[in-house]
C-alpha cells in the first residue's frame, strides 16, 4: 500500500456530518487489522472497534498475554502451534501504526448503512461516523440442535479453544468431541499435546466424503490440505479412538452431561462423558450486517446466510424499507464474508484497504488491486475441497420435536412447528408472536434452524433472516441516557410494518 499524505486526499463528497473518521473497522481479528494498516499506512484516519481486551480476533485471541508470560504458557503454545504463533508480526505492525486508533473492549451495538457505528463500553455509549466502515466481526460455530446440547458440559469447539487460549484452562476427565472439520481435528491435537487424551472423536464425514471431494484438489491448496493430514496421522498413531460417519447424538444427564450416545455403522454406542466438545463447521457472523440492513445470501447446500457482496467485498442494502437514504459505505472482510481462515481474512483485508484508499484518495492503485485479488484467490484454494469433504452432519437433520431450538426463550422444535402450522408464514412472524430470537442472543443460535423449520412446511428456498434491529447487544440504561453524538436523524421513529397478523393464535410459550 503506497504511504499517501493528507495533502494528497481527493475533495470528500458533499457531506454535512460530522466525521470521527475516514474509516471505522469493526473487529480486530486477522482481516481487521490488515484492513486498518493498509487505510491507516495511506494517510486515512482509521478507528478500529473491537469487543476483545487485546487484538488478534478468535484465531489470534490472547496472543500477546500468552507470548508475554512465557515461560509459565510454553507448554500451551506449544500445544496450539505455529498457526497461532503466526499471528505475531501481523499483531506487532497493527499494534505500531501510529495512525489507528484502536479501541478495544468496545461493543457495536448498531450499524447504520451510511457509516454511522453505535458504540458501548463500559457505561458509556454513543456514535460515530465515518466515510467508510468496514466489518470483520468474523464467523460463529453453526448452531446444532441435539438432544441434550444445553446441558453445562456441552460446549463448543470453539469455547473449548477460547479458553485455552485466553483462560489458560484445559478438561479433564471424559473427554468426547464429535463433528466435522479441519477445528474439531485441530483441537483433538492440541489437546493431545496438552496431555488430554480424548475418550473419542466421532465424525460425522465419511470416506466417501473424502473421494467425492478429490477432483477439487488445487496445487496451490496442498500446504493447507498436508497440514490437515498431519493433525490426523499424529492423532492416529497416538491411539485415540476414532469413529467416521457417526450420527443421531445425544446428551443425557441431571445436572451436567454424564454420557452420551451416537450411532456408528448402524450401531448404537453409549459411553460416559464429562465433556462433550461439539462442532459442525463455521458460517459468517452476519449479525452486524444485518442490522445495517445489507443484503443477505442463503446458501442452500451450507443451510446458512452470508451478505451480499462483491468479490472484493463491497456490501449492498437489501431490497425494501431502509433506514437511510444515503448509498450504502459498507465493506465486509474476511470470514464475515466468505470462509477461509486466517490468511485468506489478512488477503482480503488488504484488499479492501487497496480499495477504499483508491476509492477515497482517488489514486489508480489497478495492478495492486489485481495482486490482491489474486492472492486472495489462493489463500482460498482450499475451500473447495474443504467444503464437499467434511459436509455438514449433526446440523444436516432437523431435530425432533422434542429438542430445544431457541435457548434464550427454551422453546423446542415442536412449539415452532406448532406456530408455523397454525399460520405463522415468515421469520419476523414467528418472532413476534413467540419470541424466538429476541432473546440475548438476539437470533444467532436459532435462526437457521427456524428457518429451516419454516422452509420444511413452506418448500422457501430462499428463507429471510430475523430483520435485525438495535440494540445488538444488551445496551444499560444509564448509557443509553447519555448517549453521545447522537444525530437528530438518528432519532426518528421508522415503522417497517413486520408485525405479526392478527387472528394468529398460539399458546405453546404463555
Amino acid at each position: 500500500m503506497p504511504d499517501l499524505s493528507q495533502e494528497s486526499r481527493a475533495p470528500a463528497a458533499d457531506n454535512p456530518r460530522a466525521l470521527d473518521a475516514d474509516v471505522i473497522v469493526i473487529g480486530s481479528g486477522p482481516a481487521g487489522m490488515s484492513a486498518a494498516i493498509g487505510v491507516a499506512k495511506a494517510g486515512l484516519k482509521v478507528i478500529v472497534l473491537d469487543m476483545q481486551p487485546t487484538p488478534g480476533g478468535q484465531i489470534f485471541r490472547a496472543l500477546e498475554s500468552n507470548l508475554l508470560a512465557r515461560p509459565s504458557t510454553d507448554k500451551l503454545l506449544n500445544a496450539l502451534g505455529p498457526t497461532y504463533l503466526a499471528g505475531q508480526a501481523l499483531i506487532e505492525e497493527f499494534r505500531s501504526v501510529a495512525a489507528i486508533d484502536y479501541r478495544p473492549e468496545t461493543t457495536v451495538w448498531e450499524l447504520r448503512a451510511e457509516a454511522t457505528v453505535g458504540w458501548l463500553r463500559g457505561n458509556s455509549a454513543g456514535y460515530l461516523r465515518a466515510r467508510q466502515v468496514v466489518v470483520a466481526n468474523g464467523a460463529m460455530e453453526r448452531p446444532m440442535p441435539f438432544p441434550g446440547w444445553t446441558l453445562p458440559g456441552v460446549m463448543t469447539a470453539g469455547a473449548v479453544q477460547t479458553l485455552l487460549k485466553a483462560g489458560r484452562l484445559q478438561p479433564d476427565g471424559r473427554v468426547v468431541l464429535v463433528g466435522t472439520g479441519p477445528l474439531i481435528l485441530l483441537l483433538a491435537e492440541q489437546l493431545r499435546r496438552l496431555g488430554v487424551r480424548p475418550s473419542l472423536i466421532g465424525r460425522t464425514d465419511t470416506i466417501r466424503d473424502k473421494l467425492a471431494a478429490v477432483g477439487s484438489i488445487r496445487l496451490s491448496a496442498m500446504a493447507p490440505l498436508a497440514k490437515g493430514f498431519g493433525w490426523l496421522s499424529r492423532l492416529k498413531l497416538a491411539g485415540i479412538t476414532m469413529r467416521t460417519g457417526v450420527s443421531d447424538l445425544k446428551a443425557y444427564g441431571r445436572d451436567k452431561v454424564e454420557s452420551v450416545s451416537l450411532s456408528v455403522a448402524g450401531r448404537t454406542i453409549e459411553l460416559p462423558c464429562d465433556l462433550l466438545v461439539v462442532h459442525d463447521g463455521i458460517v459468517p457472523a452476519t449479525d452486524v450486517a444485518q442490522c445495517a440492513g445489507l443484503a443477505m445470501e442463503w446458501l442452500h447446500d451450507d443451510t446458512s446466510w452470508k451478505p451480499k457482496t462483491t468479490e472484493d467485498g463491497r456490501a449492498e442494502l437489501a431490497a425494501g424499507p431502509s433506514l437511510t437514504e444515503r448509498p450504502c459505505a459498507i465493506w465486509i472482510s474476511g470470514d464475515a464474508r466468505r470462509i477461509g481462515g486466517a490468511d485468506a481474512a489478512i488477503a482480503h483485508g488488504r484488499q479492501v484497504a487497496s480499495c477504499i484508499v483508491a476509492e477515497l484518495l482517488g489514486v489508480n492503485l489497478r495492478s495492486e488491486l489485481v495482486k490482491g485479488a489474486s492472492h486472495v484467490a489462493r489463500t482460498l484454494s482450499a475451500r473447495p475441497f474443504i467444503d464437499k469433504a467434511f459436509p455438514r452432519g449433526i446440523a444436516a437433520q432437523l431435530p425432533e420435536d422434542s429438542t430445544i431450538v431457541c435457548r434464550c426463550e427454551e422453546l423446542t422444535a415442536g412449539d415452532i412447528r406448532s406456530a408455523i402450522h397454525n399460520g405463522a408464514t415468515d421469520m419476523n412472524h414467528l418472532r413476534g408472536i413467540m419470541r424466538c430470537g429476541m432473546g440475548p442472543c438476539q437470533g444467532r443460535s436459532c435462526a437457521v434452524t427456524v428457518a429451516r423449520l419454516l422452509a420444511e412446511d413452506s418448500g422457501t428456498a430462499s428463507p429471510s433472516p430475523f430483520r435485525a434491529r438495535p440494540p445488538l447487544r444488551p445496551l444499560p440504561l444509564v448509557a443509553l441516557a447519555n448517549l453521545t453524538g447522537v444525530d437528530p436523524d438518528l432519532a426518528q421513529i421508522v415503522s417497517l410494518e413486520d408485525k405479526p397478523v392478527d387472528g394468529v393464535e398460539v399458546h405453546a410459550h404463555e
